[in-house]
C-alpha cells in the first residue's frame, strides 16, 4: 500500500510497491513530485499503484517530475540564489510539468522536445506564440536537469544535447546607451527636486536615489551592488570603491546580501565629482540618522531608505522609470545605466579591459561580445587616423 508525504510548498514524496522485472520480491519505489498539490499527488499515487497491479509498472526509472524534485534539491544545496530557482521553479510549473511530467527518462527522446518547442513557439501555453528566447530557457533548463542525470547515472545520455542545431535562433536584445549630454540631462534631473518635493519644501522624499543614480551611472555598477554598497566599501582618499555583496529579493519578498554575479570582489576607481556627490550625501544621511535616534537601523548603507533600512530593488527600479520620464530623455531601464558606462568610455577610448573590469564581467570576452559595435567603431577611427599618416 502506498502513501504520500508533503515534504515542503507544493512538494510531495510518494512511496509505493513495485515488482522488479527479475521477478525478485517486491520492493518499495520512491518519488519526489514538485511542484503539485496534495490532490494531484494522490491521483499521480493511485495512477503508479494502478500500473504496478496490471503488471505494467516494472522499471525503475524515474520520471521527469522525480528528476525535478532532486535536481532543484542539489541546487538548494549548492546555494543557488533564490531568483534562479524560483525562475527554474517557474519554467518547470508552466512549460515542462505539463508536457512531461509523468514522463520517464528512459522514454524521453529527442522528438519529444522538438514536437514541443514547435508547439510553443506556434502557440506557446494559452494560443499566444512564445519567444525564441524563452523557449531556449526551458531547453537551458532541461539540459541542465538531464546533465545532472547523466552525472547520477541515471540516464545513458542528454537527449536535450542532441537538438541543439533545431533551437530558435534568440535574438539578443540590442544595447542601449545614452549620449554624454543625455546623461548629463539625467543626472541633472535626478539631482532636482520632484513636483511633490516641492509642494512640501523639501529636497527629495527619497535623498538616497539621487546619489544612487550617480553612483550607478559613474561606476556601471549593477542595481543590487549599487543597494548593497556598504560605507566601509568606500575608500574617499584613494577615491575608490569596492563590490563585494550585491542585494536581491528572495521569493517570498524578502531580501538578501550575497556576492556579486560573478562570485569576485572588485574595486572601482571613482571620479572627483562623485566623490564630492557622495560625502554630501554622506552628511545628509547623517542628519537623518539623529533624527531617528536610536530608531535608526544601522546596517553601514550607503544608499538606505531614512531610516537606515535597504532600499528595495523594485524601489529603484520604479523611481529611475520615473526619473527618465521627467528628464524627457530617450527610455532605458535602469540596466542600461551599464550600457551607457561602457559605451561612453569604449567610444573615448578607454581599453575593453579595463572596461571590462570595471563593469565586473568574468571574461574580456563578455565585455567585447556586448559591445564590439562601439569598439568597432574606434577601429575604424583608427584606420582613418593610419591613413592619414601614411597618405
Amino acid at each position: 500500500m502506498g502513501y504520500l508525504k508533503q515534504i515542503g510548498d507544493k512538494k510531495w514524496r510518494i512511496v509505493y510497491d513495485i515488482t522488479p522485472p527479475n521477478g525478485q520480491s517486491r520492493r518499495q519505489k520512491t518519488e519526489t513530485l514538485f511542484p503539485v498539490t496534495k490532490a494531484q499527488a494522490k491521483l499521480i499515487l493511485a495512477k503508479r499503484e494502478e500500473a504496478v497491479a496490471v503488471g505494467k509498472f516494472v522499471s525503475d526509472d524515474i520520471t521527469v517530475s522525480t528528476l525535478f524534485g532532486r535536481f532543484i534539491q542539489a541546487k538548494t544545496v549548492a546555494q543557488r540564489a533564490p531568483k534562479t530557482l524560483e525562475r527554474y521553479g517557474t519554467l518547470y510549473a508552466t512549460y515542462i510539468g505539463p508536457r512531461f511530467h509523468d514522463m520517464t527518462l528512459g522514454s524521453l527522446k529527442q522528438h519529444h522536445l522538438t514536437d514541443a518547442y514547435a508547439k510553443w513557439l506556434k502557440a506557446g501555453k494559452s494560443g499566444r506564440p512564445l519567444s525564441a528566447r524563452t523557449v531556449r530557457h526551458v531547453h537551458d533548463l532541461l539540459r541542465a536537469m538531464l546533465n545532472y542525470a547523466l552525472r547520477k547515472g541515471l540516464v545513458h545520455q542528454n537527449v536535450a544535447a542532441l537538438v541543439s542545431e533545431d533551437l530558435p535562433q534568440a535574438r539578443k536584445p540590442d544595447s542601449v546607451a545614452l549620449t554624454e549630454e543625455q546623461l548629463k540631462t539625467l543626472l541633472a534631473c535626478a539631482q532636482t527636486p520632484t513636483e511633490w518635493a516641492r509642494k512640501h519644501n523639501v529636497v527629495s522624499a527619497q535623498a538616497w536615489f539621487a546619489p544612487a543614480v550617480w553612483f550607478a551611472a559613474y561606476t556601471g555598477a549593477r542595481r543590487g551592488e549599487t543597494l548593497a554598497l556598504r560605507w566601509r566599501d568606500l575608500d574617499f582618499e584613494q577615491m575608490t570603491a569596492v563590490i563585494r555583496h550585491s542585494l536581491t529579493e528572495t521569493k517570498a519578498g524578502g531580501i538578501q546580501f550575497k556576492e556579486p554575479k560573478n562570485g569576485k570582489s572588485r574595486t572601482i576607481v571613482l571620479s572627483s565629482s562623485l566623490v564630492d556627490v557622495l560625502r554630501a550625501h554622506q552628511a545628509a544621511q547623517d542628519e537623518e540618522r539623529k533624527l531617528f535616534g536610536s530608531a535608526y537601523r544601522d546596517d553601514d548603507l550607503v544608499f538606505a531608505a531614512p531610516s537606515g533600512s535597504p532600499v528595495l530593488p523594485w524601489t529603484f527600479t520604479a523611481s529611475f522609470r520615473y526619473l527618465v520620464e521627467r528628464a524627457q530623455v530617450p527610455y532605458i531601464r535602469l540596466h542600461d545605466l551599464r550600457d551607457t558606462h561602457a559605451s561612453l568610455l569604449g567610444k573615448h577610448g578607454v581599453p575593453l579591459e579595463v572596461v571590462s573590469k570595471r563593469l565586473g564581467h568574468a571574461t574580456i570576452g563578455i565585455t567585447a561580445e556586448r559591445y564590439l559595435h562601439v569598439y568597432r567603431e574606434r577601429d575604424a577611427e583608427a584606420a582613418e587616423v593610419f591613413e592619414r599618416l601614411t597618405g
